[in-house]
């Protein structure tokens, strides 16, 4: 899981879920400018943002929304 950077795992999963940033921003609580600058690789999240990121993929691939995105 840790071997891609956080921005191509944000991508990765957004594009997955067929998502816009602003679309994943509001399920993750965050602004968009927050997931724009997460996926551009400007600032990295906090490790809170982090968690709810982790929650949010978890939660989609019980739902069955999300399959091998984190695979290399």
């Amino acid at each position: 899981m840790g071997t891609k950077p956080f921005s191509e795992q944000v991508k990765a999963v957004r594009t997955a879920l067929n998502l816009s940033q602003e679309e994943l921003a509001h399920a993750l609580g965050v602004s968009f400018a927050t997931v724009n600058r997460w996926e551009n690789g400007k600032t990295n999240p906090s490790k809170l943002a982090q968690r709810q990121f982790e929650q949010f993929c978890e939660d989609k691939r019980k739902q069955g929304g999300l399959t091998g995105e984190k695979e290399d």
